[in-house]
């Protein structure tokens, strides 16, 4: 089975004639995250263990690095960055090779950034707007670059969320010198950092840098030091991509096991960070708001149901990273190709969803 494509992406980007080392004046490692079995302690023994794609899934072994770049080019449509002319490959975050390749400078689309006293650092990807994409990328980042003891100047997108406004205020980092980006422009820098959490390669890692930031979040807003017992179900509402036709079936059989029904877009990120802090179970298809999980005590046991045709080990990186419980299993969707786009066209398996549940709940501390 095709697994992992945009893991496979990643470890191959599209040619390019330089790398951030290459051209960095200063290259610092934050740290060099291990090798780790996905956790699970105590569900080895669950029924049909072959449901779940990631039960012998061991993370990666990546470095994460501060790059201090001189002369670079932030091109914004694909939010990839060029020097001397040419695209710098790491930072094409799974953009199509012939997207990479036709990417040139643009003089009339280019704007010219001011010097600044401090520190200019890029923050997001060209999913700003995702929540995952903002946990998993931006959150580690600012975490790293509030630490810092200069002035920061960040490079936003146009527009954000309030969430998004809602990290800067937490971190510390508001300030009326950010860069917001508009649409279609590229950004000239004579100093940019970069610090690779935004280009992804941390995505299927176990870093302390992504735990500490985390757990830093969850002290700032004051959520619960320990775990209240609440079940939690995460619906995909909104969300664009990925539905499935029986959804509220299986959100009503849940909550006759006690499920909350929760749709995190809803929430501020407070009220998701404090929410998410008292579960001790989380249930959810892959998506968005799985990104969540990064809010919840070590122990927590976490519940992905995962479709056939976007087959993603993230979530069960960060879980790991967390200290949580861990557990997935695959539902057959009838999507032709592997993306991250297409919905289901078959139902889900609500009874065997609820038989794995059941198994799960059996497997809680008691009280």
């Amino acid at each position: 089975m095709q697994i992992f494509s945009r893991l496979r992406r990643f470890l191959s980007p599209p040619a390019g004639p330089s790398g951030l080392a290459e051209i960095a004046r200063s290259v610092t490692v934050l740290e060099s995250c291990p090798v780790r079995p996905v956790s699970s302690p105590g569900l080895s023994e669950l029924p049909y263990p072959e449901r779940n794609p990631f039960r012998d899934w061991t993370s990666m072994p990546v470095t994460v690095q501060h790059h201090a770049l001189r002369n670079v080019v932030l091109d914004q449509p694909l939010m990839t960055l060029l020097h001397a002319g040419q695209p710098v490959s790491e930072t094409a975050y799974v953009q199509p090779p012939d997207a990479l390749r036709a990417l040139t400078l643009r003089p009339a689309d280019t704007i010219r950034c001011t010097p600044f006293k401090g520190l200019t650092a890029s923050c997001v990807d060209h999913w700003a707007s995702n929540y995952y994409h903002w946990v998993a990328h931006t959150i580690p980042t600012l975490h790293v670059l509030s630490l810092q003891d200069k002035a920061v100047r960040l490079v936003l997108p146009e527009y954000m969320h309030p969430w998004q406004f809602e990290t800067l205020e937490l971190f510390g980092l508001t300030s009326d010198s950010h860069i917001r980006l508009q649409q279609g422009r590229q950004y000239a820098f004579r100093t940019l950092d970069y610090i690779t959490f935004v280009n992804g390669s941390a995505d299927f890692a176990i870093s302390d840098v992504s735990r500490a930031a985390y757990a830093r979040l969850h002290e700032a807003v004051g959520a619960s030091a320990k775990p209240a017992g609440r079940r939690l179900y995460i619906e995909r509402g909104a969300s664009a991509n990925r539905h499935v036709p029986n959804e509220s079936e299986l959100a009503e059989e849940l909550e006759k096991l006690g499920f909350e029904r929760v749709r995190p877009e809803t929430l501020s990120l407070t009220e998701q960070i404090r929410l998410f802090s008292e579960a001790e179970i989380i249930m959810g298809m892959l998506g968005a708001g799985m990104a969540n999980i990064a809010w919840c005590q070590p122990g927590a046991l976490v519940y992905e149901l995962v479709p056939s045709h976007h087959i993603n080990p993230c979530f069960a990186a960060m879980a790991t990273q967390n200290g949580l419980r861990y557990w997935a299993d695959v539902f057959h969707t009838g999507a032709a190709q592997e993306n991250h786009t297409d919905n289901a066209s078959v139902p889900l398996p609500v009874p065997d969803i609820l038989d794995r549940a059941r198994d799960l709940i059996a497997r809680l501390p008691q009280p």
